[in-house]
């Protein structure tokens, strides 16, 4: 009758029989005239007979009736009849009508019964309710009953009531559960440990309802059932209670134990002694049954909680997949246990794994982002993939937890070894970026389609030659675009029979590109297959051969137009195989002529076989490309040939291979020529003039030569004598050989003023000479322009004396310091200085500085002095050269001056530079190196 099932008719009449037969026995027993017997248990077989049932009205209503009916004939067969009997038989018919409905109804689905079990405390405190809400019921129908139809009756309402209601329920709580419990789980005792619980439970019963017992000892069973009920199975303490209940029941009306006895005794009444035994029995179902349930469903979890952790463990212990549990310690996660399959992908003893970071054998950024995601708690998992440490490895981690909340936080961690699929996909990326790079780098156009001629892939030369971008042609049918490989009908015979051969389709055709022009496209197509040689794609590979054909109409033109140039084509056996327009002016012979015959009939023979150093023309050939250079090509030189008439012709000719088929000294040699006759003819007349001119100047170099030494040697020789004129002048005037005459002075001061020009004219003379020899010795010193320019300033003076001139010298605080010769240097300012003062006018300025720029000593001389004509600025430098000014106001000088200044300056690694103008002053700048501290 439990679960599903339905009461059978065989059963269903069992019932009914037991129902009357209870009843009658019940009421034989009824203590005195109580309405109510001790035990009732008509109402617990009641109660199976209507719950058993299917629920619904067609089989409940005719059940109550014949519920009704059985309690009233067994009263009637016990000798109980009247207002009594009839309130007793009703009640008890709605008393198993309402606990069938509480049993069997479920407020959620009231279509569908709730099936009868007793099996958890759930199911135990809906039977409490049934039978406390039937209980009520009855007791209240039965109290109802006797008040209205038997007011003379000796009892009350109150009194009817607990008796029935308590009467009810008592029989219910025992009986039912012995139809609904099952010995669904194992028992946690012994046969012996039962045994002995047994005899326990009789041996306090028999204490407790002994005649004459008068001790409040009612609770002595239930201490014992309680143990039963920690130990044993629901259907062993339901049959226990059961025997309870019968035990209570008998004694009570015999008037042993404390409820009977007090009867007895006149202490209290039948119907509360009564009352006050279905209370013992109720109390006793109450405390025995929940907990007997209670421990039976906690052994139960047990038992399934060790069962699945065994299961649990077997399956982590012997799992293909690498199982690791991990706690978390702090921000890490720490492996707890692991299994085989991890400690053969991680590659360590598992001594070394266990109790050590997971991150120290995982490693990569995904795991460290996921263990801080689990141990933060987001996300309810993580999959990610991390490379082994200890190996070369990779393993794909599945990382969760799995305590719940308020537990210590646990982690599983699943391993699978994906080093072969990441190996795999890794070398498919890397064959598909190949791919990639090979269509991309292929300086062709490449359009890869479905076997619909749908273009699913372009590479990057065809948006480079065609301007089309690959989203303007992917997804298109190829025969819709301008760069279809041949007409419609072509395509789709390639697609509906696709090349079983396998032998590209070659088409040459034009297309239009994206700016409207036309290129001519050589296309190759054929099919991709699949592994079961079936088409899978259609490849259509385009090269743009545009600017080869009109490069190849160019040279068909450049052979036929009138050049000079001669252009020979020549194969390996070294016969012309090209004669173009070019050769046949130069050579008067026509192309058909010359074609086939040997390239070597064209040149001198003598020369040809001279420089070959052989006696035969084939050998000569052959030595010819022989020294073709390593790019193929024999350099330019000059060569004669003869043409018809038997002219000698020089030429500039070239050789060069056309097509390296055969490697060097094979293959088509191109040979250029270009008459180079008149040229030649033009080109040693020039060398001849050349000749002559390389003559003159080296006649004139010498000229030069000659001159210097005579210059050289004149003013040496004119110094000697003029010195020792000026010695005698001065012997004179100083009065030596006489005190001269007034008249004779003047004189004597000419000849000494002229003689001194003509020592500075040959110092110059000599400095110069020394220069342009280089036989001038300098010192290598420091030098400090500063004060140099302040002692050539002290010698200056006497230029001074007698004219109105404002002379100024700026040096810095600081040494001005260059690296050279310190006589020579003077010898520049000097000659700077005296230029200026004899070159300015009374009432002008002569302004001398020295200054730095961190790089280069810088000297300025200027003045407000006669100035120099721009036009003769050029010539300033040249020797005996002296400006038109000077010479028109007869402004003594030698003209040397200045080129010796730019000499020296020069020799010393500086410049001097002049700004002036005529009547405007002049500025002369020095710049010299500093010397390096």
């Amino acid at each position: 009758m439990t679960g599903g099932k339905v009461l059978g008719l065989r059963a269903a009449t069992l019932l009914v029989v037991l129902i009357v037969a209870a009843t009658a026995l019940a009421v034989r027993l009824a203590p005195g005239e109580d309405p109510v017997t001790v035990f009732w248990p008509t109402a617990g077989f009641s109660v199976m007979l209507l719950a058993g049932l299917r629920p619904g009205l067609r089989s409940w209503v005719p059940a109550t009736v014949v519920v009704a009916a059985a309690v009233a004939l067994g009263q009637e067969l016990a000798g109980r009849g009247g207002s009594v009997a009839s309130a007793v038989a009703v009640s008890q018919a709605v008393d198993a009508l309402v606990a069938a409905l509480v049993l069997r109804a479920d407020p959620r689905d009231l279509r569908t019964p709730r099936d009868l079990r007793l099996t958890t405390v759930e199911d135990f405190l809906r039977l409490l309710l049934a039978s406390t809400v039937a209980a009520v019921v009855a007791g209240g129908v039965a109290s109802a009953w006797i008040s209205a139809l038997a007011a003379d009756a000796p009892w009350s309402g109150l009194e009817v009531f607990r008796a029935v209601a308590t009467a009810y329920a008592a029989a219910t709580l025992v009986l039912v559960p012995l139809v609904l419990a099952r010995r669904f789980h194992r028992s946690a005792g012994s046969s012996e440990e039962l045994a002995l619980q047994v005899v326990a439970l009789l041996g306090a019963l028999a204490y407790v309802f002994a005649p004459g017992q008068d001790l409040p000892v009612a609770f002595a069973p239930l201490a014992v059932l309680v143990w039963g009920a920690l130990r044993f199975d629901t259907l062993t303490i339901a049959g226990e209670v059961a025997v309870v209940a019968v035990v209570a029941a008998a004694t009570t009306r015999e008037g042993w134990g404390p409820i009977g006895n007090a009867r007895a005794e006149g202490t209290i009444s039948e119907l509360t002694a009564t009352t006050l035994t279905q209370v013992l029995l109720v109390s006793t179902v109450v405390v025995a049954l929940p907990l007997v349930l209670t421990a039976q469903q906690r052994r139960y979890l047990l038992r399934r909680l060790s069962s699945d952790e065994q299961r649990f463990r077997r399956s982590f212990a012997q799992s293909a997949v690498g199982q690791v549990l991990l706690r978390r310690e702090g921000e890490a996660l720490v492996i707890s246990d692991i299994n085989a399959a991890a400690v053969d992908l991680l590659g360590l003893a598992r001594e070394q794994l266990v109790a050590t970071r997971i991150d120290q054998h995982l490693r990569g950024r995904a795991l460290t982002a996921a263990i801080a995601g689990a141990v933060a708690g987001r996300g309810g998992g993580h999959r990610i993939q991390a490379d082994v440490a200890a190996r070369t490895a990779r393993v794909d981690v599945a990382l969760s937890k799995v305590s719940g909340p308020g537990e210590p936080d646990l982690f599983s961690a699943q391993l699978l070894d994906a080093t072969a699929e990441y190996d795999a996909r890794r070398r498919l990326e890397q064959a598909e970026k190949l791919t990639s790079t090979t269509l991309d780098t292929t300086a062709c156009i490449v359009l890869v389609t479905d076997l619909d001629g749908r273009i699913v892939r372009v590479n990057a030369a065809t948006t480079e030659i065609t301007g089309y971008a690959a989203s303007e042609l992917v997804g298109r049918p190829v025969w819709k675009t301008t760069l279809a490989p041949s007409d419609a009908a072509d395509l789709e015979a390639l697609f509906l029979w696709p090349n079983r051969s396998g032998t590209p389709v070659v088409r040459e055709n034009d297309v239009v590109v994206r700016d409207g022009s036309r290129r001519r496209i050589v296309w190759t197509s054929n099919m991709v297959r699949d592994e079961l040689g079936l088409p899978a794609y259609a490849v259509m590979t385009g090269i743009d051969v545009t600017t080869e054909r009109a490069a190849a109409g160019l040279v068909t033109h450049l052979m036929q137009a009138s050049i000079t140039t001669a252009l020979v084509g020549v194969d390996a056996a070294g016969l012309i195989t090209v004669f173009n327009s070019g050769a046949q002016r130069l050579l008067d012979f026509e192309a058909s002529e010359q074609i086939g015959r040997p390239f070597t009939g064209l040149f001198d023979p003598v020369q040809l076989l001279e420089r070959t150093g052989t006696d035969d023309l084939d050998v000569a050939f052959r030595k010819l490309t022989t020294e073709l250079r390593e790019d193929g090509e024999l350099p330019h030189r000059d060569w004669t040939w003869i043409d018809r008439a038997g002219r000698q012709h020089a030429v500039s000719m070239s050789l060069s291979v056309a097509d390296p088929l055969g490697g060097t000294g094979g293959g088509t040699l191109l040979c250029v020529a270009r008459d180079v006759t008149e040229q030649r003819r033009s080109q040693e007349l020039l060398v001849a003039a050349l000749e002559k001119e390389r003559t003159a100047v080296e006649r004139l170099r010498v000229l030069d030569d000659a001159k210097s030494d005579f210059v050289s040697t004149v003013s040496h020789e004119l110094r000697t004598p003029v010195t020792s004129i000026l010695g005698y002048t001065e012997m004179l005037l100083d009065g030596s050989m006489g005190e001269p005459d007034p008249d004779q002075r003047p004189l004597l001061e000419t000849i000494r003023r002229n003689g001194e020009r003509l020592i500075d004219l040959c110092n110059d003379l000599l400095t110069l000479s020394g220069l342009d020899s280089g036989s001038v010795q300098w010192k290598a010193e420091e030098v400090d322009l500063g004060r140099l320019l302040r002692d050539v300033a002290g010698t200056i003076a006497p230029l001074l004396k007698g004219r109105d001139l404002h002379f100024d010298v700026e040096t810095p605080a600081a040494p001005v310091v260059v690296a050279g010769d310190g006589a020579q240097l003077e010898r520049v300012l000097d000659n700077l200085l005296s230029n200026a003062v004899k070159f300015t006018e009374d009432g002008g300025l002569v302004r001398a500085e020295v200054s730095s720029d961190g790089e280069s000593a810088i000297i300025k001389v200027r003045d407000t002095g006669i100035g120099i004509p721009l036009e003769e600025q050029d010539r300033l430098f040249q020797r005996f050269y002296r400006s038109s000014t000077a010479q028109r106001q007869a402004i003594q000088g030698t003209g040397l001056g200045l080129s010796i200044v730019q000499s020296i300056v020069a020799s010393h690694g500086g410049t001097v530079r002049v700004r002036s103008a005529h009547q405007e002053g002049s500025s002369f700048t020095v710049t010299i190196p500093l010397a390096r501290s």
